[in-house]
């Protein structure tokens, strides 16, 4: 067989001796989604449509029905995957679409484990608002249980950005009216943070109504809020926290074992914006092309 491939392809055998790695397997990939539908399917798609191209092993699989391949590293794509996937220690685990504060608390004394965390980082946040409010210079937030750790930071960002955050903790989606109407006296628009309490459903409805008669615009952390009632939005698509994933397991990967590194925030974003509730709150937006420049040329 050899000097069949010699008389034939020398100089690709040549290649192929010259390059051992090449004969080393694939890694193999268990890619773990909450549920097979919506943005946790997109981003596994995108994640497993560029690392198949280099010939990697992918395995999709749910909580339910957890594959036992993927011996190199399991991607849990949203919380109930994160959960199952922790379940299983032994290999490496990279986490998607989970926003920072529920990443650190499920993954506390955990080993071998990171994130490209859902939401956006403080500080670009408030540059948004910046851009897209000129002028603006104080904003709110209300911190549930999950995102009360969130305030050293929030003020950190706030000294960064020129935009001084006022934030009230709540305990319960019932203390949510009461938090928005003291906050709104010394705010001119809101960020909504990733919390269950403040975004459970009964709850989040009545985030949007009450700010939406206050007049504050809301900046929130996905496509679906904005739809609901936010005037901004800035976030990782599908495709873009797929497609960054995707570069960074690759360039973790030593050719015998991951090493992820720390948590990160996702790089790439988008920004949307509800022109319905621009027009109700009369406020004049550039385009999301426009503000995506002005965001991405800042430090």
């Amino acid at each position: 067989m050899i000097n069949w491939l010699t008389r034939f392809f020398p100089a690709a055998l040549a290649g192929f001796i010259s390059w051992p790695w090449l004969a080393l397997a694939a890694p193999e990939i268990n890619v773990l989604v909450s549920e097979p539908a919506g943005i946790y399917q997109e981003t596994a798609a995108s994640l497993s449509q560029t690392l198949s191209r280099d010939g990697w092993k992918i395995t999709l699989s749910t909580p339910d029905r957890h594959s036992t391949n993927g011996r190199n590293l399991t991607v849990a794509i949203g919380t109930k995957a994160l959960e199952a996937a922790l379940a299983l220690p032994g290999r490496p685990v990279l986490s998607l679409l989970v926003p920072r504060s529920t990443y650190e608390r499920l993954s506390f004394g955990q080993h071998q484990v990171s994130a490209l965390y859902l939401d956006q980082p403080l500080t670009r946040q408030l540059q948004l608002l910046g851009l897209a409010l000129p002028g603006i210079k104080k904003a709110g937030a209300t911190l549930g249980p999950a995102s009360r750790e969130l305030q050293a930071e929030l003020q950190s960002a706030a000294k960064a950005s020129g935009i001084q955050v006022n934030s009230t903790l709540i305990d319960q989606g019932s203390d949510l009216y009461a938090a928005l109407t003291e906050l709104a006296e010394d705010s001119q628009a809101f960020l909504l943070l990733p919390d269950p309490v403040v975004v459970q459903r009964g709850a989040l409805q009545n985030f949007f109504l009450h700010t939406y008669r206050l007049k504050k615009p809301v900046l929130a952390y996905s496509a679906p809020l904005v739809k609901s009632g936010a005037l901004l939005g800035l976030y990782a698509t599908p495709a873009q926290l797929g497609g960054e994933a995707a570069g960074w397991i690759s360039e973790s990967w030593s050719g015998s074992a991951f090493h992820l590194g720390a948590p990160l925030y996702p790089k790439r974003f988008t920004i949307g914006i509800n022109r319905t509730v621009a027009r109700s709150l009369e406020i004049d937006l550039p385009s999301e092309e426009a503000l995506s420049r002005r965001l991405e040329a800042m430090p």
